[in-house]
């Protein structure tokens, strides 16, 4: 009889202890990084969000995205797509890649990221056989355009000297 009770404490003690265990949590990357949904665009507007990551999988922290405007030819064929760097569109990605592009005139868009005026290195975003992707941005919609992969690597920047405080000059005796 005493086996049976101690048999029966010990498989109560073992699972009494595995119910105290914490499982190991997992951490999940796409629920941890979050970008807080922007306000519903100005009336006949359009707002234009998504993340630029690199191609080997970082986020692309503080890269310019501008949005060039697309001219369409006769009948809507062909066209040409035109950065003003004065007058389109643009921001800055946050530490996460995450960027949004708000109260833009409804219409057509191609994605151009990085910095074209200073360094000249950027990328067009393009469809899969070359051309770049044309983004329509309709008035009074917010347009996700996702995860855009990019392989362009920015460059680094070069450090500077901060002058400091200068040595007394030294005194020399008068012949």
């Amino acid at each position: 009889m005493i086996r049976k009770i101690l048999v029966f404490l010990l498989i109560f003690l073992v699972l009494l202890t595995a119910c105290n265990k914490t499982a190991p949590s997992t951490i999940n990357p796409e629920v941890l990084v979050t970008v807080t949904p922007p306000p519903p665009p100005e009336s006949g507007k359009a707002t234009i969000i998504g993340r630029v990551m690199h191609q080997d999988g970082h986020a692309m922290a503080n890269t310019i995205i501008r949005l060039a405007d697309v001219a369409r030819g006769e009948e809507g064929r062909g066209g040409a797509y035109i950065l003003d760097i004065a007058r389109s569109p643009g921001t800055l990605t946050d530490i996460n890649g995450f960027f949004i592009i708000q109260n833009v005139k409804a219409g057509e868009y191609v994605l151009v990221v990085g910095d074209i005026e200073l360094t000249g290195i950027y990328e067009i975003i393009t469809e899969t056989d070359g051309q770049a992707k044309v983004w329509n941005l309709p008035a009074d919609q917010i347009t996700d355009v996702g995860i855009l992969s990019v392989s362009i690597i920015p460059p680094t920047p070069i450090p500077t000297v901060t002058p400091g405080p200068y040595p007394e000059p030294t005194a020399y005796p008068n012949p």
